[in-house]
């Protein structure tokens, strides 16, 4: 009794993403939804997040860019309720994310570059289950069982809903240097602040199972949850971008793990038991749920003037980030990749266009699939046009869908099955001054 209610606590500490693995976004500019493969790039300041070695290749002078994503996301948990095997109950959020910014700044001159952002590495979004999720009253039921002592007591609930929230913001700064006419290297640091907060209410009847079987309502009960969690942590970057012959530019990047040790603030927490202080839902409760290390890279040739094909991965280090968190990350996930192709098209001096394809496998399964966190293997199809207003200044119009595998739970959570539909859009601007 007391491992279930347990256990259920800690299925909400969990973190909201659109994508690509785990908490990490690598969606961190508009022109990264014109194009996926950014990784290889050598144009716009937006390298700084994908090819920060790249940045000598871009005009002398200062560089401004800027945007907004707008993410609209459908999650829905469709489960058999254990009252009644012979139903599905639909929890559904379609709470879109309209606030999604970026902001890059770069300094070329000579052989250096200097830069410096503020993105949003992680997280970046709400859930709203207006319905309530299948888990809260199974979680109602284990805090019966424990506080009665009694195996034979369950709730239903008549009313509830959930929102989390997750949102990580960045800042990063470093140099980019030409070592010779082929070969480039950037350093970098980034510091993360990563907020994630927890409202809800339940109410719930209550209902004892006697000798015969027979269930009969013995009371009612009413939960609510506001709860805040906080942390921070510093991630170390370093780039290289090689051009053995021209028009082939290949590039590759490291960051490594950002620790972040997540304090909680309980405004209130119906469901705390003082037989539970372990809890990750009490005041004071230190976790840790790291970024993971990430190797990133890809290839890009320019075949003609006006096309231009490139290739991208990323692969992900969550295993050892999911040991170093002291079960903030479930242990059964695998390492993610993503791995994806682009291309650009100039169709006229001033419009350039791009599409692009990537496949992410985010290392999850279903025994990592829970009502708050069900980071679903996806394909992902963009594109847009990049317009050139005058010769400083561009803008640029993109978005494009993700498609998502089906996930199925298990054990506690065998009855759910989880999907999610993304659709996004977003519009960016760079100015430069020369």
């Amino acid at each position: 009794m007391r491992i279930l209610a347990t256990m259920l606590l800690v299925t909400l500490c969990v973190g909201i993403t659109f994508g690509s693995n785990i908490d990490y976004l690598s969606n961190r500019s508009v022109n990264y939804f014109r194009n996926f493969a950014r990784n290889p790039a050598t144009d716009g300041a937006d390298l700084v997040s994908y090819n920060p070695a790249g940045l000598v290749f871009m005009d002398e002078g200062f560089h401004i860019s800027f945007g907004n994503e707008f993410i609209l996301k459908d999650y829905t948990i469709d489960a058999v309720p254990f009252w009644d095997t012979t139903s599905v109950v639909t929890y559904e959020s379609t709470e879109p994310t309209l606030f999604l910014p970026d902001l890059y700044a770069v300094y070329r001159t000579g052989d250096w570059a200097l830069f410096g952002a503020f993105t949003v590495p992680a997280g970046g979004g709400t859930l709203d289950y207006k319905d309530g999720i299948y888990v809260m009253p199974l979680l109602e039921t284990g805090f019966q069982q424990a506080i009665h002592m009694s195996p034979y007591y369950f709730a239903l609930m008549s009313e509830g809903n959930i929102k989390a929230t997750s949102q990580y913001l960045a800042g990063t700064v470093g140099a980019s240097y030409a070592a010779c006419d082929i070969f480039s290297f950037a350093l970098a640091g980034r510091y993360t602040s990563a907020k994630k907060s927890y409202d809800g209410h339940a109410d719930f009847t209550i209902f004892f199972t006697d000798s015969t079987g027979t269930p009969a309502p013995v009371g009612t009960s009413s939960r609510a949850l506001d709860v805040e969690k906080k942390a921070s942590g510093f991630a170390g970057i370093i780039s290289i971008d090689v051009v053995p012959v021209d028009n082939l530019n290949i590039a590759l990047r490291y960051e490594t793990c950002t620790a972040l040790e997540f304090e909680t603030s309980v405004t209130e927490n119906g469901w705390e038991l003082a037989a539970l202080p372990d809890s990750s839902f009490t005041d004071g409760y230190k976790q840790r749920r790291d970024l993971p290390a990430i190797l990133a890279g890809g290839i890009s040739y320019q075949f003609t003037p006006e096309f231009k094909l490139s290739t991208t991965f990323n692969y992900y280090f969550v295993e050892d980030a999911a040991e170093d968190s002291l079960n903030g990350i479930d242990n059964d996930y695998e390492n993610g990749l993503d791995i994806g192709i682009g291309l650009d098209y100039q169709i006229s001096p001033r419009i350039l266009a791009g599409l692009a394809y990537l496949r992410s496998d985010l290392g999850g399964n279903d025994s990592t699939y829970t009502d708050l966190e069900y980071n679903l293997n996806y394909s992902s199809i963009g594109g847009g046009i990049r317009y050139s207003v005058t010769d400083n200044f561009a803008l640029t119009l993109a978005g494009g869908h993700n498609f998502y595998d089906e996930g199925q739970g298990s054990g506690t959570f065998e009855n759910c099955t989880y999907n999610k539909s993304v659709s996004f859009f977003g519009l960016g601007a760079e100015i430069s001054f020369r």
